[in-house]
């Protein structure tokens, strides 16, 4: 095994601490784990797994617009039920 330098920003070093310690594991286990991780993704699979990130993100998007849609209407509801009271 090698040592590297690596610079993370302060909230990936405490994401990563989190998770190591959730699952029993090392901080630098938990890194080494992460670049498997990354590097088993074939370079071509990127783009279709981005594609379907940003998808996902629509998909989510438009989630959202239907809930807040949704609470919209049913605050409307139970005003007119209080105001029928």
């Amino acid at each position: 095994m090698t040592t590297a330098l690596i610079h993370l920003e302060s909230d990936q070093k405490k994401r990563l601490a989190r998770r190591a310690k959730l699952r029993g594991k090392s901080f630098s286990q938990e890194v080494r784990d992460a670049i498997d991780l990354y590097l088993d993704i074939p370079i071509e699979s990127e783009k279709e797994l981005s594609a379907l990130a940003k998808e996902a993100n629509r998909a989510a998007d438009r989630m959202i617009g239907r809930l807040d849609e949704t609470i919209a209407h049913i605050d409307h509801v139970l005003r007119q039920m209080r105001k029928n009271r």
